[in-house]
């Protein structure tokens, strides 16, 4: 029977993801790292989202897009 307080653990758990040839990031790293680029990614996505929308409506109300929507229902019709 064993009785040292040691603990064991798969060679895996000690592992580490590199992600280039210079940095050596542990797993935990990594994915703190890849939740910070999520986060940027849907953030940036939000914004220019509401851009697009904000760019419509202001097309839309100053009477920018009548003449498109003009030239759209010619050529359906």
């Amino acid at each position: 029977m064993r009785h040292n307080n040691s603990v064991r653990r798969p060679s895996l758990a000690n592992s580490k993801i590199t992600t280039d040839k210079t940095s050596s990031l542990s797993i935990g790293d990594s994915l703190r790292k890849a939740k910070t680029n999520l986060i940027f990614s849907r953030l940036l996505t939000g914004i220019l989202l509401m851009l697009a929308v904000t760019v419509i409506f202001v097309a839309v109300y100053l009477g920018y897009a009548k003449p498109i929507w003009d030239y759209l229902l010619r050529v359906v019709s």
